[in-house]
């Protein structure tokens, strides 16, 4: 069948074109996931690909928006070239025909603009993290650089898109666009180390990674932004997450200090939340001069909300709420930055990340060991060296407390026995409280060193 035929387009658009016109009986609603599978599937490709392209124009869609949605529909047998032109004279029959956004879908979306106060319902605040990230609320992590907010905003939305708790707190699952500014491959690693800590398929994440950063002011990637999220919301339903990370990398045009752009920015993001349903979270700088605060116009944190102040010091990072705009304010949460792993690339070289290991509300003491500790780890692996264990004994190595004892007074340097003592009995103290050992009636246990917990360093 050839598109340019004047009673191909008749045959197929005037169903569409019928829902159009206001004086007609609205058609059934075209389902649009069968019509893109039986497309994917060369079943009658122009058939279904006419009646969505016109459904899409029907919607209100640019031309630009259109070939977004249709780009994996390639027609069978032609180039991603070919497969454009013919969807652009789709896209041309149906404008041709009249098509616009007056579809029976645009009027049963249709909400009053203004409602009288008893008939609005009364309910609790619905979270997509509890007692942190409202649902459709605007929020911000900021920190100084390296402070670990790309971490905290990485760990919340790979908890958000698998539906894992975010360190004990209930999350409610949606897919999370992840808008990745800068460092796009330090986010990948990032992600796939939280993805083998949690024992979690990446396959079975709804989490979708841009490759560049979109210029929110000035547009540019910005309408294809909207049209690939509105072609997974059609698939997967509507995201529940827009992360922007940073502020910086998608500000666009203007300056971040000046109020006119911010409230511009602003506006924007909330466009955003408005049209998908969801809720934003801006990734951004602290102040150059006030620290406490995060960098540009005053405007965005009256905006916002939720904020969280990220902050780190040698290997313990914290999150603590600057503002919580209807609530009580969260406890700070403390965590530890715990190295990962996850194998070598085709040149032999490690690929490594790290992840978030929660500590609780007060801010722990650091995990990393100091000189007197690591010795004390050393003599106790060598006391366990000398039972009579199994070689195929895989379990935790156990030690009583004289044995380590005496292993470590036999290798200490300390002038004098008084001085062990102390030493030992330190050493012992911390490795317990850093989460190193266990102990049960004199007995110790080594904690296996895995994804989660504190780093095997020295300071």
């Amino acid at each position: 069948m050839s598109l340019d035929r004047i009673e191909d387009w008749d045959k197929f658009l005037e169903p569409l074109k019928t829902a159009a016109n206001k004086s007609s009986k609205p058609m059934q609603k075209l389902d649009r996931e069968l019509a893109s599978k039986a497309a994917l599937s060369d079943d009658h490709w122009h058939d279904n690909m006419v009646r969505l392209t016109g459904s899409w124009v029907a919607k209100g869609n640019t031309d630009e928006e259109i070939h977004v949605l249709a780009a994996a529909h390639i027609l069978p047998g032609h180039t991603p070239e070919q497969t454009y032109q013919e969807v652009q004279k789709m896209i041309d029959g149906a404008r041709a025909k009249g098509f616009a956004p007056q579809t029976d879908e645009v009027d049963a979306n249709h909400q009053p603009f203004l409602e009288h106060i008893a008939n609005i319902e009364l309910t609790a605040p619905q979270y997509l993290i509890e007692g942190l990230i409202e649902q459709q609320s605007l929020c911000q992590m900021f920190g100084e650089p390296g402070s670990g907010k790309s971490f905290m905003a990485i760990d919340a939305a790979c908890s958000i898109g698998s539906g894992k708790d975010f360190h004990g707190r209930p999350v409610v699952r949606g897919p999370v666009i992840y808008v990745a500014g800068e460092g796009r491959r330090g986010v990948v690693r990032r992600v796939n180390a939280w993805a083998m800590a949690h024992a979690i398929k990446l396959s079975d994440m709804s989490l979708y990674v841009s490759r560049t950063a979109v210029g929110i002011n000035n547009g540019n990637n910005l309408s294809e932004l909207k049209a690939e999220i509105r072609s997974i919301a059609e698939e997967f339903g509507s995201p529940a997450l827009i992360v922007l990370d940073t502020l910086a990398r998608n500000f666009g045009d203007g300056d971040e200090n000046d109020t006119k752009d911010m409230t511009s920015f602003i506006a924007e993001v909330d466009r955003l939340n408005d049209e998908f349903d969801c809720a934003s979270l801006i990734v951004h700088h602290a102040g150059h001069g006030e620290k406490g605060r995060a960098r540009g116009s005053s405007a965005l944190k009256g905006a916002l909300d939720a904020e969280y102040k990220i902050s780190k010091q040698d290997d313990r990072i914290r999150m603590s709420c600057s503002k919580m705009k209807d609530e009580d304010e969260p406890d700070p949460m403390s965590f530890y930055l715990v190295p990962v792993e996850m194998g070598r690339d085709e040149k032999g070289a490690i690929i490594s990340s790290a992840v978030l290991e929660y500590r609780g509300t007060a801010t722990p003491e650091s995990a990393r060991l100091t000189k007197t500790e690591w010795f004390a780890v050393k003599t106790f692996r060598e006391a366990a060296g000398n039972l009579d264990a199994s070689p195929l004994d895989l379990n935790p190595a156990q030690v009583h407390l004289d044995q380590w004892r005496e292993a470590f007074y036999r290798r200490s340097t300390q002038p004098n026995p008084d001085s062990k003592r102390t030493a030992f009995d330190r050493a012992r103290r911390k490795l317990q409280s850093k989460g190193w050992l266990t102990v049960d009636n004199d007995v110790y246990t080594l904690t296996p060193r895995t994804p989660g917990q504190s780093p095997d360093k020295q300071d």
